[in-house]
């Protein structure tokens, strides 16, 4: 008879599975208006806490835990109201949840919010993992020892090394040290100089993949460089230039939120309540960054109207009326396009009259589907805009200020002791090499000479590693001439570490205030997990630990290609000035986590009539009006990343199917984790 007891292998997996799924579940609540009222603590109302409801567990426990243990005791958000949360913050969220914005499903392609939230996912669900089990409480190695930086495995037994004496060192006092000492934090030690060159190689990997191999790439660059090219850097640097620090805040509080309009005006003299009162710079550059490209979706649209032998008046009426339908219309229409294999077209049309189906050939349908796509784009923006720019009362502009409130005792000091003007000019020279970076250059002898190509993840890495100095030089200025604050951040950052401490291992127990500091004991998770996997029937155990093994040999793949890759990108750094292609794929499990997350979603029918695509299926497909939006001198050969995407197709492996295990034991550890989110939260 099989043993019922997990390894510490399939615990490692099990939690993975169930991290995974829980984290992205959580994201993907917050389209729901009730997501946020049902979060709890901190955004409980004073009338739930009145009723005893402030204790209640979260509906949304692995984001809560993450909040509650490291971003609320942070210095400055710790000195934020409750108002701030429960009111201000929890208020905005619901606007936004309200704004019904458009799902990937409806446009057919994977969107800017679907990419930007799943990796947002998976970079939470990495430190959410370190929160539950802890790091391993092995013998402390020596930092001192040789790290070869030019071998993958050297830069992995150095992170992980760095890591442990963070957590159970006083690694963390020596940096902090350093960095009052000098600028360079790699003089540390050979361990930490060789993690800083780890960070660098996953850090370029994510760039390169949010703006190369992801097809929203060059729009999301588009983006970023309009932001880059509307704050005004300039006038930043001479209010910085003001001596007295009270005078500056002031200025740039001016600079950005103040509103000079008739309906602010007459709103401060009590002659009008709630008038729109226009927008400040900073609504201003929001609402032109999302605006900038809604002229191309209208012309899209305009395109497709005037199309001889496009759809007729009646068809794109019907679809007019239904991007104005409420939210319940929506989703109505959706999973009925899902449930009877109909494009979300044809279900549009067959709720407002099914005859209009039948006139409707292909092309028109194909057509349709680019029209819908680009109204509901527009739409999105719409809303966006009036959620954080023109409702009222303005919570955007009242968030910003309660945030400069708090941290202003720190700006004061930063600004008396740093001089801030030359590192917000190293911000704006990092941000015009990272557009510049990104976009698309020559391909050489051995690229297909003539051809554009897409930047490589190394360079990215030679990016960060140009930068990383100024980023030194601004700790090293803070750290020495602000040694208050130094002290305050490293209160905050070694009680943070704390929570991913396991009671017990080769270095003997920890004390009793250290146990205490983290209610949640990581080291029990093996153990809870254990008492979840026993609770099941006997006739599932083994179908469930079939999925858990798969799990742990997919893990293990993935670790060996990632430390393959990491090797790659090394080489291929240290022979930079050899004419080669450059890495297309980088390292990190998280990354493939990521593109699993993508490669699953729910895609409408390209077709009339058809089972629903998976986004694997349209990841190198940008929606109408996009692809119009971004210069063609910014993009690169497609055929570059079609070769590309094939090979890697090639040697990633397909992720088991787990679906067994999250319908098992999901809602158990959703239960077990909320329990452990709600212990000792924060006194407020």
């Amino acid at each position: 008879m099989a043993s019922t007891t997990l390894s510490p292998q399939q615990s490692e997996a099990l939690l993975d599975i169930l991290v995974h799924h829980e984290t992205y579940s959580e994201v993907e609540r917050f389209k729901d208006p009730e997501a946020i009222e049902q979060y709890g603590f901190p955004f409980d109302t004073a009338a739930e806490k009145a009723n005893g409801d402030a204790s209640k567990m979260s509906s949304s426990p692995l984001l809560q835990l993450l909040l509650t243990r490291l971003v609320l005791p942070m210095p400055g958000v710790r000195d934020l109201s409750s108002e701030f949360w429960n009111d201000k913050f929890r208020n905005i969220m619901r606007r936004l949840s309200e704004a019904d914005l458009s799902e990937s499903y409806d446009k057919g392609t994977l969107g800017s919010r679907k990419r930007l939230a799943s990796a947002a996912s998976v970079i939470h669900e990495c430190i959410t993992r370190g929160l539950l089990s802890g790091i391993p409480n092995d013998k402390l190695p020596d930092l001192h020892a040789k790290y070869d930086i030019h071998v993958a495995q050297d830069l992995a037994r150095a992170w992980d090394d760095v890591a442990r004496h963070m957590v159970y060192g006083n690694l963390m006092d020596e940096l902090f040290d350093q960095f009052a000492e000098t600028a360079n934090i790699e003089d540390h030690s050979p361990a930490v100089e060789a993690a800083v060159h780890f960070a660098i190689i996953f850090i370029a990997t994510f760039l390169h993949h949010l703006f190369v191999l992801s097809a929203e790439g060059p729009y999301l660059l588009k983006l970023l460089d309009n932001v880059h090219s509307l704050v005004p850097y300039s006038v930043i640097g001479q209010t910085l230039r003001v001596g007295n620090a009270g005078t500056m805040i002031n200025g740039l509080v001016r600079l950005f939120l103040a509103k000079l309009s008739v309906g602010a005006i007459s709103n401060w003299l009590g002659l009008t309540q709630n008038a729109d009162d226009g927008m400040n710079l900073m609504q201003r550059i929001i609402s032109l960054v999302l605006e900038w490209d809604t002229s191309e979706f209208r012309k899209a649209i305009e395109g497709i109207r005037r199309s001889k032998d496009g759809p007729g008046e009646s068809h794109l009426a019907a679809i007019d009326e239904h991007v104005q339908a409420s939210r319940e219309q929506h989703e109505s229409i959706r999973e009925s396009s899902k449930e009877e294999k109909k494009s979300i077209i044809i279900a549009i049309l067959e709720n407002k009259d099914k005859q209009l189906t039948e006139s409707l050939s292909e092309a028109q349908h194909t057509q349709c589907l680019e029209y819908y796509s680009a109204q509901i784009a527009i739409r999105d923006r719409e809303k966006i805009t009036e959620a954080l720019c023109r409702q009222t009362p303005d919570l955007a502009t009242s968030i910003v200020r309660d945030g400069i409130a708090v941290f202003e005792p720190m700006i004061r000091a930063i600004h008396k002791n740093v001089d801030l003007r030359k590192h917000i000019g190293a911000v704006e020279s990092f941000l015009t090499d990272l557009i510049k970076t990104s976009k698309p250059k020559e391909g050489g002898s051995g690229q297909g000479q003539g051809k554009t190509v897409p930047p490589s993840i190394e360079d990215y890495v030679s990016l960060l590693k140009k930068h990383r100095r100024p980023g030194y030089d601004y700790i090293h200025d803070f750290a020495q001439g602000c040694p208050d604050l130094r002290t305050t951040w490293l209160d905050w950052a070694k009680n943070s570490l704390k929570f991913f401490r396991q009671s017990t291992g080769s270095n003997g127990s920890l004390s009793v205030d250290e146990k205490d500091s983290s209610s949640h004991c990581p080291e029990e998770m093996d153990k809870r997990l254990q008492d979840l996997f026993n609770g099941l029937p006997e006739e599932e155990k083994s179908t469930i630990r079939a999925s858990i093994d798969a799990h742990v040999k997919y893990l293990s793949v993935l670790e060996n290609i990632s430390d393959t890759r990491v090797q790659s990108i090394i080489d291929a750094v240290d022979n930079q000035e050899k004419e080669t292609r450059g890495s297309m794929s980088g390292p990190g499990v998280y990354i493939t986590r990521w593109h699993s997350l993508l490669d699953e979603t729910i895609i409408t029918p390209i077709t009339p009539r058809g089972p629903p695509r998976k986004g694997r299926d349209v990841k190198g497909l940008k929606a109408l009006g996009k692809t119009e939006a971004v210069a063609k001198s910014d993009t690169w050969d497609s055929g570059a990343m079609a070769e590309q995407e094939e090979q890697e197709l090639q040697t990633q492996p397909e992720a088991p199917d787990v679906s067994v295990v999250i319908e098992a034991l999901g809602p158990k550890f959703k239960s077990l984790v909320a329990g452990m989110s709600i212990k000792d939260l924060p006194l407020r």
